[in-house]
């Protein structure tokens, strides 16, 4: 009964982080995307919105691959 309760901590430990990685990714692709439309003087803010993008789809693929090995894992046991 222990054993069970610790690994659902462990995994509720593992998600938060990945949520605070998918937030730091987007936050920092989203900087320096205004940061390169603000040096190359754009009209259009597409440095912005394409490395935005970038930062959002970089974090759902860490995320599906965290959930791809948290299921190996779960098989393995």
């Amino acid at each position: 009964m222990e054993k069970k309760s610790s690994s659902t901590i462990s995994k509720f430990a593992r998600f938060s982080s990945v949520g605070i990685q998918m937030g730091v990714l987007i936050a920092l692709f989203s900087w320096l995307g205004t940061y390169l439309d603000k040096k190359f003087l754009s009209k259009t803010p597409w440095w912005t919105i394409g490395l935005s993008l970038f930062g959002v789809f970089a974090s759902l693929y860490l995320v599906i691959k965290e959930v791809i090995n948290l299921n190996k894992e779960d098989e393995q046991k």
